[in-house]
């Protein structure tokens, strides 16, 4: 489990690292053949399965519920981890933390 909600503050650079190791791994590629700035269908070897296995890794981690539907609501790597800050900041929020 991932010491980042254990922490006052989310850091966004550790998020984002979090989602690009899910990503790699799910894919079965080297976390630096992940670009930011690139979608999923970027990524080598990504397929929707694998990127759900990347969610339920992220979900797993943060101790979050990722909407069905968030993977199509994002275009880039980048702007998931945002999203995924985001409701990681709102699980702390909520849990008063």
């Amino acid at each position: 489990m991932s010491d980042l909600l254990n922490t006052p503050e989310i850091d966004g650079k550790e998020i984002t690292m979090l989602v690009i190791d899910a990503l790699a791994a799910s894919a079965g590629v080297p976390a630096d053949r992940v670009d930011p700035n690139g979608t999923l269908g970027d990524i080598p070897g990504m397929e929707s399965v694998k990127a759900l296995r990347a969610v339920s890794r992220i979900e797993e981690s943060l101790r979050i519920v990722l909407p069905d539907d968030f993977l199509f609501e994002t275009a880039t790597v980048a702007e998931l981890a945002a999203f995924v800050a985001g409701l990681a900041r709102e699980e702390l929020a909520r849990e008063g933390r």
